[in-house]
């Protein structure tokens, strides 16, 4: 009795077809995939899917300079992009790494932005390096050891802030960095002009609006996702009905404390049929008390932040950011207790000084 070897049904199809097929799914599907038989393996390991893959989820990859960094880096393909992009940084996930390099360059770190708008993208722009401090960093005379060297100084001692977009004059960027879809930031205006008597657009904001910043070191050839995707925050301006502030950001667990990577976004809202008008997209570093950490700080809670365990699960995430919330409130509770005793004992000794200078005047004056 013979029996017939077992053999997959995909094997009858040609490549192409497979390919076709593949280029249908999203990442995990495509990962999943990859691991039904050899024949969906060997074409999911095609480079061209997770380029195009990289490309339909962030645009901003899809940009000459963006694929210029990553082509030129150690990344080891898109597939590996994928694979570190995706996932959120996942709060409370530390592990140990005793190979991490702590030292890191603000001219090793690229920044892939792109804010989506009910699942459309309005904004893409890539960011390479940290402008503030890439002129003096990439100066090849520049000694790392100087101390006194002004510019090192001062951005390893202020606080950390990186600039990707700052007021634009314009309602719709144009250079060769950023990509606006006019149509889906007008749709936003459309809802404004629904809704402003209601005063509800901050839930619509918090809704539909998405936001993804990926940093790329390209020495290193990692990459991370420093959104919480979701705005954690929506804060409308008091004194313009039409300023909005958006907080994202994400929780990066440190040896011995923790820390917050804060993306702001500002933007304002103009007339029916006109695009967003973008103020600010920036990102600083705090700690647990809220108080901004330096340049040298923040650099190596960035190069942390490439190591850190990262989670598919946003309510997962988003689980971890409100018990980080908790334990930051009541740090700061027990900061301005301890502040409000020894303001209370500074009056107190007071007191006492000015009550024995006057019993001494009276006695011997």
């Amino acid at each position: 009795m013979e029996f017939s070897t077992p053999s997959c049904e995909l094997q009858r199809l040609n490549r192409d077809l497979l390919l076709d097929t593949l280029a249908r799914l999203d990442g995990s599907s495509m990962a999943a995939a990859s691991c039904a038989c050899s024949d969906f393996r060997d074409v999911a390991q095609d480079q061209r899917l997770w380029q195009q893959l990289c490309h339909s989820t962030w645009p901003s990859t899809a940009m000459e300079e963006a694929q210029r960094l990553i082509s030129s880096s150690p990344l080891g393909g898109f597939n590996k992009f994928y694979a570190d992009s995706y996932p959120l940084v996942l709060p409370y996930g530390n592990q140990a790494c005793p190979g991490i390099s702590t030292s890191a360059w603000p001219s090793d770190f690229v920044s892939l932005i792109d804010i989506y708008y009910k699942k459309k993208c309005i904004l893409s722009k890539v960011v390479d390096g940290i402008p503030e401090a890439s002129d003096f960093f990439n100066d090849k005379a520049y000694n790392c050891d100087e101390t006194s060297n002004d510019h090192q100084m001062w951005f390893s001692n202020c606080p950390f802030k990186l600039d990707a977009l700052i007021f634009e004059s314009r309602t719709a960027a144009t250079g060769d960095n950023d990509h606006t879809t006019a149509a889906a930031a007008a749709a936003i205006n459309r809802n404004v002009e629904e809704r402003k008597w209601r005063g509800d657009f901050c839930k619509v904001l918090k809704d539909d609006l998405r936001l993804s910043w990926v940093l790329f070191d390209k020495k290193k050839g990692k990459a991370v996702n420093l959104s919480s995707w979701k705005p954690l925050l929506v804060q409308r301006s008091w004194h313009s009905g039409m300023d909005y502030m958006l907080r994202f950001g994400s929780i990066v667990s440190m040896d011995e404390h923790l820390a917050e990577c804060v993306i702001l976004v500002r933007c304002m809202l103009t007339e029916r049929g006109k695009p967003v008008m973008w103020r600010e997209i920036s990102m600083t570093i705090e700690d647990m008390a809220g108080e901004p950490l330096n340049g040298r700080k923040s650099l190596k809670v960035l190069n942390r932040a490439l190591h850190c365990l990262r989670s598919k699960n946003h309510l997962q995430v988003e689980e971890g950011y409100h018990r980080f919330e908790r334990e930051k409130k009541e740090i700061k509770k027990k900061k301005e207790h301890r502040e409000a005793l020894a303001d209370r004992l500074c009056i107190s000794i007071e007191i006492a000084v000015f009550i024995i200078f006057v019993y001494a005047c009276t006695t011997f004056f």
